[in-house]
């Protein structure tokens, strides 16, 4: 199997996906829970975003695998019109669900960053 290499903005440090592997961490940004999913460098650990979440993200991600969920629930049913409006439905919430991601990432589109505290707790800081 064939690695990605990906190569560092900051320092053109080298290095696969697989071996550094994807990061969760709660992140509280001006009273607002995140949830950060990042990759970093090995190197110079900058902090590369993969997705940004909050609890309305997961609502509208959730509503929406509930609508596909049901789609695939009633595939090969002779009810072409149920159907039709389902998959109206799931394309309304995939189009308020991307909106909303957008909207999410406008907000906080400053970086993330690495910082080590006076205890030498490493922990993770928003920068706008």
């Amino acid at each position: 199997m064939n690695q990605k290499t990906l190569i560092c903005d900051e320092c053109l440090n080298e290095f696969s996906l697989k071996a550094v592997g994807i990061q969760y961490a709660e992140v509280k940004v001006n009273d607002q829970q995140l949830t950060l999913i990042y990759f970093a460098c090995t190197k110079c650990n900058k902090i590369y975003r993969v997705s940004l979440q909050d609890a309305r993200y997961t609502e509208l991600k959730e509503d929406l695998e509930r609508i596909k969920m049901r789609i695939r629930r009633n595939r090969g049913g002779n009810n072409e019109e149920l159907l039709r409006q389902l998959n109206s439905m799931m394309q309304k919430k995939q189009e308020r669900f991307d909106v909303y991601v957008e909207k999410l990432n406008k907000k906080f589109n400053g970086t993330f960053t690495f910082v080590v505290s006076e205890n030498n707790s490493k922990g993770i800081k928003y920068l706008p």
